[in-house]
């Protein structure tokens, strides 16, 4: 799970700072997860697979590249959001 969390993670940052992903690198990503980690993981996969299909048409288009863009700074935030509510509370410290 944390593999293709890191791996969605990084290429939501790429394409953010400007970078591309490919069909090719979305493809070797495994997904069984469960709840909303992995309803958020999905639905920046499916994200990510419109922002790889649609290059040529962001080139040639710059306000959808943005949008699309745009779309995908939420998915990172949604992953975060999820990632906090999945992260195990602390224990206490012990006194002894």
């Amino acid at each position: 799970m944390i593999r293709d969390l890191k791996e969605i993670v990084g290429m939501l940052r790429r394409v953010l700072d400007g970078g591309e992903v490919s069909q090719a690198e979305l493809a070797d990503l495994d997904f069984a997860r469960y709840g909303d980690l992995r309803a958020a993981l999905m639905y920046a996969y499916i994200k990510l697979l419109e922002f790889a299909h649609d290059r040529d048409v962001r080139s040639r288009d710059a306000a959808a590249d943005w949008a699309m863009r745009a779309e995908l700074l939420m998915c990172l935030d949604r992953i975060g959001e999820a990632c906090d509510c999945v992260r195990p509370a602390r224990r206490p410290a012990s006194i002894h």
